[in-house]
């Protein structure tokens, strides 16, 4: 006989997030950062109390209460931060080690078997490999306790890096498994685990908001030369020497096509681009950052070069009209766990290129262009395929922005509680 689900309400349940990665700047690195916020934030405005742990700047304060104090910040391992200033990665060992000697005890009697005592079912959800052994200790700490049925422990893998150090047998034993994409699922399952799959979500403002005025002049500028854009770190599994490959083919070709790229991470990113390109036959020129979104786009617009090369972190109103402006949105990774970038795009009504891993939400010919090779010989095709189809290409944008109102955080939310109420009603 199965148990109906209790539902998770926020009279009855709280949220405990734990992440390397979190809101501050010091502690934003990747798409974890974007995660974890969203999924936080959502959670505290549907009403729930949500705490979320992190490796946090270490100038601000240990705790911080936001949104009518639903969400509390908790930044942790400041003692050891304030060694290592420059990100939350530096001494990254150091602080993974200090959230596991420190962090289990504390969630446990401070949050969990309070709320456990009041009648409440604390979630504990753990995300990336940095926080697998304190899961592991808090599932062990918590065996034997009259708070172990009123909880849930969650860990879920964004990333395959570092599978090799977690101890999977006992968070296996200790730990609900989930996963962002089915791609990462199938990594897991190759290890002998199984995982539901909670996806990525993204602000509901994103798909809101249309700045069609902006998007309309970039388009209409953009149509004696087509432009691509694409915005990640500088490293090869980005998909940059394809996608360079591609412009230096179509510009063969006479298409006049260009790239605006803007490649993060490490400091070589800007020379590592223009050297590549350079090597291509493609000129370059360098956009420092502008004091407002009109002279940003005008110094893309005005520049003739093959390449423009983004000198500057783009924020989210540049980068939500450079997505719906773009002939398309080069998000074609090598291997890719979720793909946030494709479905950000996606919101903006862009056409997306993915590189078919695990972009679940990407479906070849209805929302975006999945890429079946690692080549540019296929983003080359493809693109001059849609130079001939005005019509596929309107389609792709409807379709993808349609796609990307299902993934907002309110509907991956309801998802989660529903694989959690599940979890917690398969423990009765």
């Amino acid at each position: 006989m199965s148990h109906r689900a209790p539902a998770l309400t926020p009279e009855n349940s709280l949220f405990i997030l734990v992440s390397f990665e979190g809101p501050d700047r010091y502690a934003q690195a990747g798409g974890l950062a974007v995660r974890v916020t969203g999924l936080a934030e959502t959670l505290a405005g549907l009403g729930y109390e949500t705490h979320l742990v992190f490796v946090g700047d270490p100038a601000l304060p240990g705790e911080e209460y936001r949104l009518g104090h639903r969400l509390i910040l908790h930044r942790w391992a400041q003692w050891v931060s304030a060694y290592h200033p420059t990100g939350v990665y530096q001494g990254e060992e150091e602080k993974r080690l200090e959230l596991t000697a420190s962090l289990p005890s504390y969630l446990l009697e401070r949050l969990i078997a309070p709320a456990a005592a009041a009648g409440r079912t604390a979630v504990v959800l753990s995300e990336e490999w940095q926080t697998a052994e304190l899961a592991c200790i808090l599932g062990e700490l918590l065996e034997g306790t009259p708070a172990r049925d009123r909880s849930l422990l969650v860990w879920n893998a964004n990333n395959p890096y570092s599978f090799d150090r977690i101890d999977w047998a006992r968070l296996a034993r200790t730990n609900h498994l989930t996963a962002v994409s089915r791609y990462m699922r199938s990594i897991m399952r190759a290890r002998g685990l199984d995982a539901h799959v909670i996806p990525n979500g993204i602000p509901r403002r994103l798909v809101q908001h249309a700045d069609r005025n902006r998007v309309g002049r970039l388009r209409t500028e953009g149509r004696a030369r087509p432009f691509f854009f694409k915005m990640a770190r500088w490293e090869p599994e980005k998909g940059w020497e394809a996608a360079l490959d591609a412009v230096a083919a179509l510009r063969r070709r006479g298409s006049g096509a260009r790239l605006v790229a803007r490649a993060g991470g490490p400091t070589q990113g800007a020379h590592g681009i223009t050297e590549a390109a350079e090597s291509r036959g493609l000129s370059v020129a360098d956009i420092p950052e502008a004091a407002s979104l009109d002279r940003q786009l005008a110094a893309i617009s005005d520049t003739r070069a093959d390449v423009v090369n983004l000198r500057f972190g783009v924020q989210e109103p540049l980068s939500h009209v450079l997505y719906g402006a773009a002939d398309g949105v080069l998000a074609n990774s090598v291997s890719e766990p979720f793909g946030l970038v494709g479905l950000e795009a996606m919101a903006a009504r862009g056409v997306v290129y993915t590189g078919g891993t695990g972009e679940d939400y990407a479906i070849q010919g209805r929302n975006a262009v999945v890429l079946e090779t690692l080549g540019a010989d296929e983003i080359v095709d493809r693109a001059e395929q849609l130079a001939r189809r005005p019509k596929a290409v309107r389609h792709l944008r409807r379709a993808a922005h349609l796609t990307a109102r299902s993934f907002t955080w309110e509907s991956v939310v309801r998802l989660l509680l529903d694989r959690f109420e599940l979890r917690l009603a398969a423990g009765l």
